[in-house]
């Protein structure tokens, strides 16, 4: 299988490394290369999957300036990739935050995308009705390693999260990634190493990640696109379902698939079934168990 890996420039100055991965008709650009690319490898028989890390995340180069840690960098990012590679067409799978990106960007750039995958994307709205912290909390609180987490303010405290970080951003992950998911088990699938790269360290990660304090409301922007859309949902996700089933309404050729017991990390926790149906997708079939859903149900 192919692979290749490179540094594409940006006009601020910035690189942001991307890593190619098998070869074929069809390219499929992803979002967050350090923390997925080595476990949807899979995705590459018989087409390119093009990975790149976000500006600030892996390896990619720090933007001096964390105002542009969000929508319209991130954006035009994705289009930087796509005339770097010179693709006329693409399809984008876009994690989490980078969900909402990818459907941004699919909106603003509709002759380009021909598919789109959001897997696990945060609420199209901030201010939703169902965004519940309160039941957020009692999940977080039910699934973290309390004991766990002590033994990290422990070693915060011994100084190795600057002295030994990497050990320490391990440990983190062990302790505080299981909040995400339905299959904490699922963990010890993960091939990918974040906490190798600086970037990705707790304490410089919360410098380039978009500002919690913002809100803002997508619904209208992506109402245009008419690009297929597969909304992938894990039942256990802190995310609510009524926030993925509203991107299958937002997006006027969008279905839901519901992945039962699946948290934020589907394609660790229920492989079988993410790759089948991701594959079936960008092959042109929506796959079998995914839904249109009405308005009226959202």
């Amino acid at each position: 299988m192919t692979d290749s890996e490179g540094y594409l420039p940006l006009q601020e100055g910035l690189r942001l490394y991307y890593r190619v991965i098998g070869t074929g008709p069809r390219t499929v650009v992803i979002p967050a290369a350090t923390g997925l690319a080595a476990d949807l490898e899979s995705l590459a028989r018989g087409r390119r999957v093009v990975f790149y890390d976000q500006r600030g995340r892996g390896r990619s180069d720090v933007d001096p300036d964390e105002s542009h840690i969000w929508i319209d960098y991130e954006v035009q990012d994705i289009e930087a990739i796509r005339l770097h590679f010179s693709l006329e067409k693409l399809s984008i799978i876009g994690w989490s935050y980078m969900g909402a990106i990818s459907a941004l960007y699919t909106a603003s750039h509709p002759a380009h995308v021909d598919r789109l995958v959001l897997m696990c994307a945060i609420p199209p709205w901030s201010d939703a009705p169902y965004n519940d912290p309160e039941a957020r909390a009692k999940k977080v609180d039910e699934r973290i390693d309390h004991e766990g987490a002590k033994q990290l303010e422990v070693m915060q405290q011994q100084g190795l999260e600057t002295s030994d970080p990497e050990k320490y951003c391990r440990e983190y992950h062990r302790v505080y990634l299981p909040r995400q998911m339905g299959k904490p088990q699922a963990l010890t699938r993960m091939r990918s190493d974040p906490c190798a790269f600086a970037n990705e360290w707790p304490h410089n990660k919360a410098k380039n990640f978009p500002p919690v304090i913002t809100q803002w409301d997508w619904r209208q922007e992506v109402a245009s696109a008419q690009t297929p859309t597969l909304v992938i949902h894990g039942s256990e996700d802190l995310i609510p379902e009524d926030a993925s089933r509203e991107w299958a309404t937002s997006l006027p050729q969008a279905r839901l698939f519901t992945i039962p017991g699946s948290g934020h990390f589907p394609h660790l926790e229920v492989p079988d079934l993410y790759f089948s149906a991701v594959d079936q997708f960008l092959n042109g079939e929506w796959p079998k168990g995914s839904e249109v859903v009405d308005d009226d149900a959202t």
